[in-house]
């Protein structure tokens, strides 16, 4: 999970993805270039590196060394650092619970939306315009540094009510005059389901291969305003 000040590693067969939240960043490694990040992280000298990919790829020691100096020179170019990463590895969904919606209005006695309130969805629609402010003044940290800031109203919260949020949250979008991504919409969703004493987190997930990113909203470990096998397919990297 995303520590504040951390890059996130996220690994695939097909190689890795490296969250920098830090600059709204996403930059991806192949296969060679994560074992040398790992290795980074671990503190192995230079030389070391060269040694164990050219043993283990069975390639000459002077072109892994020249790609291991190729990569230093690409984390100093973008000021990051391999020692100040988590490392984790992604998984592909599996189960029976593939493509089966979990929206919360599916386990309420039937296959029906709720209806929001207009002023549920007139609430959505002032936070998909602040939150589309922020991210156009300011940046991904400080919209997730926002979300995670928000209070859980101390209330009893209506069993009833998420499916009606995240209803409204849904409308909302729909009337929106811009395209309202899913970042916008989990954000809303979380500050709405919170104010009516809802503990809701939104996660930010990726996929290395093919690279996807992804954000949704979970309340007790369950995804309530998207497909159960988001949180499989994704890596979560982020938790606001």
């Amino acid at each position: 999970m995303f520590a504040d000040g951390k890059l996130q590693l996220v690994t695939s067969e097909g190689g890795s993805v490296l969250l920098d939240i830090e600059h709204d960043r996403i930059l991806r490694l192949n296969f060679v270039g994560t074992e040398m990040w790992k290795l980074l992280s671990a503190g192995a000298a230079e030389s070391e590196i060269v040694q164990r990919i050219s043993r283990q790829y069975q390639v000459n020691e002077a072109r892994v060394a020249e790609d291991v100096r190729a990569l230093l020179k690409r984390i100093n170019e973008l000021r990051v650092s391999p020692t100040n990463s988590t490392s984790a590895d992604c998984v592909s969904p599996t189960g029976q619970d593939s493509g089966q919606p979990s929206y919360p209005w599916y386990g309420q006695g039937g296959n029906q939306k709720p209806t929001a309130s207009s002023l549920a969805v007139l609430a959505a629609f002032i936070g998909l315009a602040v939150f589309d402010l922020i991210l156009w003044l300011f940046s991904l940290k400080f919209l997730c540094s926002c979300v995670k800031s928000w209070p859980v109203r101390a209330r009893k919260p209506d069993p009833n009510i998420s499916g009606k949020l995240c209803s409204a949250v849904e409308q909302a979008s729909v009337w929106y005059p811009k395209q309202a991504l899913c970042l916008q919409r989990s954000a809303v969703t979380t500050c709405i389901l919170r104010s009516h004493g809802i503990a809701a987190r939104m996660m930010i997930g990726i996929r290395p291969t093919p690279f996807l990113a992804h954000a949704w909203v979970e309340v007790d470990g369950s995804v309530v305003n998207d497909w159960r096998p988001v949180a499989k397919f994704y890596r979560a990297t982020v938790s606001c």
